[in-house]
Formats: C-alpha cells, structure tokens, sequence
C-alpha cells in the first residue's frame, strides 16, 4: 500500500516530458497578463520559450498548480501581482508546491526502508543476562584492592623509615639526598620527638 502512494509520488515528481504541454500552461498564464500589450506571434513564441526553458526539469502537475496560483492570487511565495510572473518566479513557485510532495515521499521512504527487529524470545534475553553478569564478574575481578586512607601514625612511620634509610645510604656510601633535605627531615623528626636540643 505505502509502495503504491510512494510510486504515484514518484511519478508526480517527474520531470514534464512533452515541452508542448508545458507551453499550453504557459501560454494559459500569460494570456491573463498580456492582453493589450501588442505583442506580435514572434515574440510571443520567444516569451514562452523562455518559460518553458526555465520549467523543463519540473513535473507538469506541479506547473499546471503553480500557474494555477498565479491566476487564482494565492502564491506560494511574494509575487508583485500587478506585473506577470518571470521565468525565474515562475519557476520558484512551482518549486515551493512540490515540497509537500517530497516531504511526504521522504517520510514514505523512511518507512520502508525502516529495518525490523524481532521481538528477543525468553531464552535469548537469558543469554544476554548470563553474558553480561561474566562481563560483570570479570571486571570486579580485574578492578585492584582499594587502599584505605592512611592515618597521620602510619604516614610519620612512613616518614622516619625512609629518613632512615637515606641516611644509612649517606653513611655507608657517601651519596644519597642533598644534606638540605636531610637535615630538613632530621629538624622535623625531633620536632616530633620532643622538640629541637
């Protein structure tokens, strides 16, 4: 049912494929305008030629509309209805009436060409499950142990071992942290021992 409106959509969207058939509405159009203008049979066949020119890619339905809003007064867009329409606004307003014809036929496709999902049966959502909470199970594993906070004890025993230590390494080789740093560590570690002697 949707492919048959969306092939009668398609064939509305056709380019007019007789150029005489567009020339008639022409022609019907601007005989409204030009009465009295004197125009001979020469210029009115380039006149026309021009329009038909200007409208060959468009669909004849979608002409025969825009030309029926030109007589009617009810343009699609701004139009100065004291002078005949050019080529260039004839064309626009023919344009603008098709927009509702591509919107629909652009909706029509999405629907179409929607893909369909099958309803997951019972056995496949526990799969899914199943699949999931492995997923889950190895995550937990590779996550590593989270340390607690150390306490400010734990921090000053941190300290002091590798005040130690640095200065074990000074001793025995001569090399290690810049006095500076030492001595800063050593001040603070009788700071807390029981003040400077």
């Amino acid at each position: 049912m949707l492919s048959d409106v969306a092939e009668r959509l398609r064939a509305e969207l056709t380019a007019a494929s007789n150029p005489r058939h567009v020339d008639t509405v022409v022609t019907r159009v601007l005989l409204g305008f030009e009465q009295g203008r004197g125009r001979g049979d020469d210029e009115n066949e380039v006149l026309v030629a021009e329009y038909v020119s200007a409208l060959k890619d468009l669909p004849l339905a979608a002409i025969h509309e825009a030309a029926e809003r030109f007589r009617n007064g009810k343009t699609l867009r701004p139009w100065a209805k004291r002078w005949r329409p050019s080529p260039a606004e004839f064309t626009d307003e023919a344009r603008e009436g098709l927009i509702p014809l591509r919107m629909q036929l652009l909706h029509i496709r999405r629907v179409l060409d929607a893909e369909i999902y099958d309803v997951p049966t019972a056995e496949q959502r526990a799969e899914v499950a199943k699949a999931a909470e492995a997923h889950l199970q190895r995550m937990r594993q590779a996550e590593p142990p989270r340390h607690r906070a150390e306490t400010p004890a734990e921090i000053a025993r941190a300290q002091r071992a590798k005040l130690d230590e640095d200065i074990a390494r000074l001793r025995a080789t001569g090399h290690g942290p810049d006095i500076g740093r030492l001595m800063a560590r050593l001040d603070q570690r009788q700071g807390q021992v029981g003040g400077a002697r």
